[in-house]
């Protein structure tokens, strides 16, 4: 397998995140291009990313449709395979996952979405925080 890289960037809280699969072995995640995480592939991901992957592979490459981002509303996201000369899929998006480059690459940037999202809770959990009502009070 060849080594394939799922991007989203657009709005300033997402910035640009990335996830880097290398032969279906290795994960990287990315921010700001910058590697913030790496890991081994767990085997239910390898089950679930192989038979997507085969079938992507020997589909013609959608038309690409050129994402309008430059906004602060805008989001767009890329997959790209490495020995390839431009991405796969180039979508704009008013929400994740993205949808629209046909029913297998929907499927495909579905469940990539769902592992990028995962792994950047993995690293940096958001916590919900009660406030309870005597905290509301301004201090003076």
């Amino acid at each position: 397998m060849r080594t394939m890289t799922y991007e989203r960037s657009g709005r300033t809280n997402t910035a640009a995140q990335a996830l880097r699969l290398t032969g279906l072995e290795h994960l990287s995640v990315l921010e700001q291009g910058e590697v913030v995480s790496e890991r081994e592939l767990t085997a239910h991901e390898v089950r679930t990313f192989m038979p997507l992957l085969e079938q992507v592979e020997h589909q013609p490459a959608p038309v690409v449709l050129v994402p309008q981002a430059g906004g602060p509303d805008g989001l767009a996201v890329t997959l790209a395979f490495e020995d390839e000369e431009s991405p796969r899929v180039r979508l704009a998006t008013e929400r994740l996952p993205a949808k629209g480059a046909g029913p297998l690459y929907d499927l495909l940037l579905w469940e990539l979405d769902a592992l990028l999202t995962r792994e950047l809770h993995t690293r940096a959990p958001r916590h919900a925080h009660v406030v309870l009502p005597h905290e509301l009070r301004q201090e003076e």
